[in-house]
């Protein structure tokens, strides 16, 4: 068996180090997204803000699901990568639900 499809430990590094730098700034958004509240319905600049915030953490999880597959893929790291970014997803998605519903637009 050939080492020409095999990583090495700096590759692993490498996708590691990208990887926790999304999940944080995900952790970054997903805060800003989900525990920053409104004063009250008049208060349009922080619903637009919260929106905006679950829109990128939506954006940011998907990102995150397209670099962690290809590592999991080829097996360079545990599948548990994943994980992170399909929670951003569903978080933004659901923030994004919430506010439709919470603060309708009148």
């Amino acid at each position: 068996m050939s080492g020409a499809g095999r990583v090495s430990g700096a590759g692993r590094v490498g996708w590691a180090g990208v990887l926790v730098l999304v999940d944080l700034l995900g952790c970054h958004l997903g805060y800003g997204a989900l525990f920053i509240r409104p004063e009250g319905d008049w208060d349009s600049a922080a619903i637009d803000g919260i929106a905006a915030a679950a829109v990128f953490l939506c954006v940011l999880g998907a990102l995150g699901l397209l670099l962690s597959w290809v590592p999991a893929w080829r097996g360079v790291l545990g599948r548990w990568w994943l994980l992170p970014p399909a929670v951003f997803l569903v978080f933004g998605v659901a923030r994004l639900v919430h506010v439709q519903y919470a603060y309708p637009v009148s």
